[in-house]
């Protein structure tokens, strides 16, 4: 289906949303005040759902990252318009003035590769994403495939990539070597503006609709397509340093110092393995 023009100028950022029935977006703009559109690429179906929760709006059937590149692909245009873009999951709770401040964040830190970091309260996977008390941000390593967060010039470096795992496994290690971060400061986890995953991980509508998907099958391919095997065990704990509201404590920064660590050990231990 084409795309519904917006009723008015394009602000500065872009929310694209894959979303079924149970979305919760609508809390996203509540608020009219916000500094970015909302877009919404809806896979069910029933006619017309979410089209008036949305500055622009498509449906297509398909899983959330080939979709995404398809679609991309088919309205580069969205890319060129906006300076950053949002590809976040459709159970996250989180509300307007929360996104506003993480794209002002992005903005003000020029990162090029980033995600909120997820409340304390929320299912998760890497407990490294979860919300760190004391910090505004981290620079790491990794973001998570459930909420990544472009500029539109790493978005234009990573999104063939999306073609390449169906169910996106394996893309979140894939992504960090592809943008321009040669400082190690241009990709963070803002913890000043964290969301709810509200969904057991792996129990949303995703697998329910592709239960023939192999997500290690996935992962394994699309990381021998980018040479990325080694941030398959090292990235999600990669720490660079912070901006903090106050210190960490020395047992919080002694927990990130000894997770990266293991990590290297771990990498070294399975190559070692490989080699015999």
């Amino acid at each position: 289906m084409r795309i519904l023009l917006l009723p008015h100028r394009p602000r500065r950022n872009l929310v694209i949303l894959r979303a079924g029935d149970q979305s919760l977006h609508p809390q996203w703009i509540a608020d009219a005040d916000r500094n970015f559109d909302l877009m919404v690429s809806y896979y069910g179906q029933l006619p017309d759902r979410h089209r008036d929760t949305c500055d622009l709006y498509e449906t297509r059937r398909g899983p959330k990252w080939p979709c995404l590149g398809e679609l991309l692909d088919e309205h580069p245009h969205l890319v060129d318009q906006y300076d950053a873009i949002w590809l976040p999951d459709d159970d996250l709770a989180v509300d307007t003035a929360t996104l506003v401040r993480m794209f002002d964040l992005f903005h003000a830190h020029r990162l090029q590769l980033a995600q909120p970091a997820l409340t304390r309260d929320s299912y998760f996977t890497f407990d490294t994403l979860l919300q760190q008390p004391g910090y505004v941000l981290r620079h790491m390593g990794f973001v998570e495939v459930m909420a990544p967060l472009f500029s539109r010039e790493a978005l234009r470096r990573c999104r063939e990539s999306f073609h390449f795992s169906r169910i996106g496994w394996g893309l979140d290690f894939v992504w960090p070597g592809l943008i321009d971060n040669p400082d190690r400061r241009a990709i963070a986890v803002l913890d000043a503006t964290p969301v709810h995953h509200t969904r057991p991980v792996r129990g949303g509508d995703l697998y329910k609709n592709h239960p023939d998907a192999d997500p290690k099958e996935d992962e394994r391919r699309v990381l021998a397509r980018y040479g990325r095997q080694a941030a398959r065990y090292t990235a999600k704990y990669e720490f660079f340093g912070g901006l903090c509201e106050r210190p960490p404590s020395l047992l919080a920064r002694a927990w990130l110092a000894l997770r990266a660590l293991n990590a290297q050990r771990r990498w070294r231990r399975h190559r070692w393995q490989a080699v015999r």
